[in-house]
């Protein structure tokens, strides 16, 4: 450090959502906001009024909550530690006490240790299947080589670093076709001609 120079301050904190002269909160649709919160003894956090489990593993730490009026995600130590449904509809979110601007993308989950992951293609529809059972991503995703993060409870689909969706797991038992074939995926294997969901898992 020079002479006469002042270590860096705190980073920036990210800016409060903006309001109009009335108090309201002006929030663009779809647009995320986050908040911290404390995570109490039993894993429960408190939001707008209600009581939400979020883990036994958090508890006594402090969490960011981001909410987009579909999901609410769980980041800790810059990683994404869950995903629920979101308990507060959008045109609410901006009434949350200490609600902020998302700034920064979405961080990616980290692996449980020993999870398994697998591979699908996502058919025309909008949808692959994995161990019998049919994931719904929608028309837009159709074309698109998913990963598929396999927990004890639910998969957690991936494209990239990006987590596109969490879905419960139907079926318990083992999956054994790790890896779906075609061209542009896993050693590029030939695959079927009409690109269909198999009926394998």
């Amino acid at each position: 450090m020079r002479y006469g120079a002042r270590p860096a301050g705190p980073e920036p904190a990210p800016p409060a959502l903006p309001r109009a002269r009335s108090g309201t909160a002006i929030l663009a649709a779809g647009e995320p906001v986050e908040v911290d919160r404390k995570v109490h003894r039993h894993g429960i956090v408190c939001l707008a009024g209600g009581r939400y489990q979020v883990g036994f593993a958090l508890a006594g730490r402090t969490i960011t909550l981001r909410l987009d009026g579909h999901l609410m995600h769980v980041i800790a130590d810059n990683a994404l530690m869950g995903t629920w449904p979101c308990p507060v509809p959008a045109n609410r979110l901006g009434q949350i006490d200490g609600a902020r601007t998302a700034a920064s993308p979405l961080p990616p989950p980290p692996l449980p240790a020993g999870a398994i992951r697998a591979q699908r293609k996502v058919h025309a529809s909008g949808r692959f299947m994995i161990n019998g059972q049919f994931i719904k991503l929608g028309p837009r995703h159709a074309g698109k080589i998913v990963t598929v993060v396999i927990e004890d409870t639910h998969y957690r689909i991936l494209h990239g670093e990006d987590e596109l969706a969490v879905r419960p797991r139907k079926n318990l038992g083992p999956i054994t076709r790790l890896y779906v074939k075609g061209m542009g995926t896993q050693k590029d294997r030939q695959g079927s001609p009409d690109d269909k969901p198999s009926r394998k898992s």
